[in-house]
């Protein structure tokens, strides 16, 4: 199981705007997609070019941000599920955010709380398939003890509910087949920054 999210203590649509001026300041300007325009292989985009989200409806405090990256073994900024860059972001601009991620069958788990801009929690976790306990208060269940403290409803909701008629299938990724659209349901953003000369 392979799981990276992003919540915030705000409201979808302040979130899809701070994502959006994040975004700006790095030369990234909203584009349109369409099922024809939308990457169907994982190699095909480049995440300095391209930027794709789905944000969820707000449940309880908060609203999921899962980022769909594509990615190969080329150089690139970052190797995780979730831009920290963007949790800070969202922490200066809309509110209270999370991340966290988990590469379960590598025994990896990583969560962080940010709050104005800074990180004022966080915590990582690897074992070995051997190593791992069933005692609740062992150190890799930590996570699960933030979800339930801090109200997740629903830890994996951005992510299993991949909407939209702007959604292409994706290799082997499940999506739903109805289109879910506006912030009474789930937004999903495009991002684009256009190649450099040469590039």
């Amino acid at each position: 199981m392979g799981f990276g999210h992003l919540y915030v203590d705000a409201d979808p649509a302040a979130v899809a705007a701070a994502i959006e001026r994040h975004l700006a300041a790095r030369g990234f300007a909203r584009a349109v997609m369409t099922p024809a325009r939308h990457p169907r292989r994982m190699k095909e985009v480049r995440e300095d070019r391209i930027r794709l989200y789905w944000i969820s409806p707000r449940v309880g405090r908060w609203t999921g941000v899962f980022e769909f990256r594509y990615y190969s073994n080329e150089a690139r900024e970052r190797w995780g599920y979730t831009d920290e860059a963007l949790a800070l972001s969202l922490s200066k601009d809309a509110g209270e955010a999370w991340r966290m991620e988990i590469l379960d069958g590598a025994g990896f788990w990583l969560w962080a709380r940010y709050v104005g801009g800074r990180e004022v929690e966080g915590g990582a976790y690897q074992d070995a398939p051997g190593e791992r306990s069933a005692d609740p208060a062992h150190p890799r269940y930590a996570l699960n003890r933030i979800i339930e403290r801090e109200g997740f409803r629903n830890v994996g909701l951005a992510y299993e509910h991949i909407p939209g008629p702007c959604v292409a299938p994706i290799e082997n990724v499940p999506q739903g087949a109805g289109g879910i659209e506006g912030y009474e349901g789930f937004a999903h953003l495009a991002f684009e920054r256009p190649a450099a000369e040469g590039a």
